[in-house]
């Protein structure tokens, strides 16, 4: 047999998407799109995967809460549809936002 190798830009993908349900968004939203920038992927030597994101946080949303519940769906989402292990996810909260996203 031979290899499967996953790409960053297919975990970054999966991350965004991920950040996307949370939020409430389509992942094709014009406005939300910028966000995919804010992901960045690292390997560790072990070829397991870390997360790095900034975000902005909604207004009147908890930022601790809302923030773990960004780490664990993408923890979730990535290990399961990659089988990597992801040792980390990194939030770095870059503002609040009281824009409100289009659901389309």
């Amino acid at each position: 047999m031979g290899n499967i190798t996953v790409s960053d830009n297919v975990i970054a993908e999966i991350a965004y998407r991920s950040i996307c349900s949370i939020y409430g968004v389509e992942p094709d939203n014009k406005e939300f799109k910028k966000f995919r920038k804010n992901i960045d992927i690292e390997r560790t030597p072990e070829d397991n995967v870390i997360v790095n994101i900034k975000l902005e946080v909604p207004y009147g949303e908890n930022i601790l809460s809302f923030s773990e519940n960004i780490m664990k769906t993408v923890t979730e989402n990535v290990s399961q549809m990659t089988d990597k292990t992801v040792e980390a996810v990194n939030v770095v909260v870059t503002g609040v936002s009281d824009k409100e996203f289009s659901k389309s």
